[in-house]
């Protein structure tokens, strides 16, 4: 990937605007043990989920501003900051499979009060959970572990019984943690209400944690019963109640392949698992007597054609870091930060804090169209300040653009100066917001004005030095070893990788024409090669 000076980027001349009216119109984590950079030569400082639908999805309460809307319950608030947080699997082929094999399940259930409705979170670890009112979720790091449609009806049996008895009623603590950074005391109101509403209360330390799911873990007994009362589901709609069993042993052996990754938040950390809750659960299976199968359900080709193409791991797509600059291939920007500050990449915006201060520069993305007044426009309304009428028009790297600056007292009653712009890019407005101390804005006021400066978009060749692993199906060879096959596909996964998640012996040789998962890396820029 090419790269550039900090100092490489321009601004031509600022002039003030005649009028608003006149105003001109113009990852990374890779499956189990094996780390691979999502491009070359890169070094990933942080991941994370810049929101891309950040105008669309931060609707306001009317009475306190929180994000969402009025009147939603807490099941459909904790479903739409999920969107917002960690993001859907947009497949909408894939997600209309999942979603029939968890209907001809809750067929099978007794909660006709229930909406089911099924989602695929965009989230590289394992992970499922479901909620009161019938959202199911289960995470694409889930389904790169599935080799049979059993073993995926098993796990949407087990989250759809916690619905059926009541469990996620009872159960408390969801909380999701989208934000890792601490704005100091004094601006994160004003601040963080600028960047994105009611995002105050869900800022954590810096490094502190991941962006993921924290989840209450369910109770030994409710566990239990979510395995018998989800594999009776399983088998009544027609399925192999071993299905269960099995992904829960490849989910641990995953897991027990990837230690350096243990402390993120995973399916076992809400659902924690036992031997003695394996073969318990393997013994209930025997004493069922499975209904007809579905005429319409997937053998495991059909099923593995359904995944294929899947990312795997940190999505670059989402954006990434390297060094200082940000890079966003799906919105097609980059930027710089200050170099040597701390990277930020949060569900709302990305940006960098000084080292030891509270100084930042932040970037979010804040309207629609090709006026960056229009930016100014909303930062006027959520400060409650007049920014457009001496805001200054300018050109920032070929593209329209706008800036002012402000001053504000924060709660702890210091003042703080910030500086604004606004750039117009690809249908968007994106604001770049330098804050600090007013007696340290003139030390830092350049830095900050260079990231600004250095907001630019990705050129087609840099998109295509992007890499990301995404989930091929390949055929073995007969006789052919695991350790073979890895190294006729050139996969990015271990041999132990490609043991556990096709549940296939090390030691095994392969059939000729064998199904096996495994991860391939290839350009951003290239589509995925899908075969359904």
């Amino acid at each position: 990937m090419t790269r550039w000076s900090y100092y490489d980027a321009h601004i031509v001349l600022w002039m003030p605007a005649i009028s608003p009216i006149l105003a001109p119109k113009p990852g990374v984590r890779v499956l189990f043990d094996l780390k691979i950079r999502v491009y070359l030569a890169a070094r990933v400082l942080w991941t994370g989920i810049l929101a891309a639908s950040l105008l669309a999805g931060c609707a306001q309460n009317a009475n306190n501003g929180a994000p969402g809307e009025a009147g939603l319950s807490e099941s459909a608030q904790v479903a739409l900051e999920l969107e917002q947080s960690v993001g859907f699997v947009s497949d909408a082929e894939l997600l209309a499979y999942v979603e029939t094999v968890g209907r001809r399940i809750t067929a099978q259930g007794k909660r006709a009060d229930v909406d089911y409705r099924f989602y695929i979170l965009d989230m590289p670890i394992p992970n499922a959970l479901a909620l009161p009112e019938g959202q199911i979720f289960v995470s694409r790091g889930v389904l790169v572990l599935v080799n049979t449609e059993d073993e995926l009806a098993g796990i949407l049996a087990h989250e759809i019984a916690h619905v059926e008895e009541h469990h996620a009623d009872q159960r408390q603590g969801l909380a999701i943690v989208t934000s890792p950074i601490r704005l100091g005391a004094g601006i994160a109101g004003w601040a963080t209400g600028l960047i994105i509403p009611g995002l105050g209360d869900a800022i954590a330390e810096l490094g502190e944690s991941t962006s993921g799911l924290v989840l209450a873990p369910y109770s030994r007994e409710q566990e239990r019963e979510a395995d018998r009362v989800g594999q009776s589901l399983a088998a009544a709609a027609g399925y192999q109640p071993e299905g269960l069993v099995n992904l829960l042993e490849t989910m641990a052996n995953a897991e027990a392949l990837d230690p350096e990754n243990a402390r993120e938040p995973g399916f076992f950390d809400s659902h924690p698992t036992t031997e003695e809750r394996v073969e318990l659960t393997r013994g209930h299976g025997r004493t069922l007597t499975p209904a007809s199968r579905p005429a319409s359900a997937r053998d495991r080709k059909g099923v593995l054609a359904m995944l294929q193409g899947l990312v795997i791991g940190e999505d670059p797509g989402k954006g990434f870091f390297d060094e200082n600059w940000f890079v966003h291939p799906e919105l097609a920007f980059v930027i710089a930060f200050p170099p040597d500050w701390e990277g930020i990449n949060s569900s709302g915006f990305v940006g960098a804090r000084a080292p030891n201060e509270e100084t930042f520069v932040m970037l979010a993305l804040v309207a629609e169209g090709a006026d960056p007044m229009e930016g100014a426009k909303v930062a006027s309304k959520k400060l409650q300040t007049d920014l457009v009428t001496d805001a200054r028009l300018g050109i920032v790297n070929g593209l329209q653009a706008a800036k002012n600056q402000a001053q504000f007292t924060g709660d702890d009653g210091e003042i703080q100066k910030m500086e604004l712009t606004w750039i117009a890019h690809g249908g968007r407005i994106y604001q770049v917001m330098g804050v600090a101390r007013l007696e340290r804005f003139d030390a830092v006021e350049e830095l900050m004005r260079k990231s600004a400066h250095s907001f630019r978009p990705l050129s087609n060749e840099e998109r295509s030095n992007i890499l990301v692993t995404r989930l091929q199906v390949v055929a073995g060879e007969q006789g052919e070893s695991i350790a073979e096959l890895a190294a006729r596909v050139e996969t990015t996964w271990s041999v132990e990788a490609i043991s556990v998640a096709n549940r296939k012996p090390l030691a095994e040789s392969l059939a000729a024409g064998e199904l096996m998962k495994v991860g391939i890396q290839q350009s951003y820029a290239t589509a995925p090669f899908l075969i359904r």
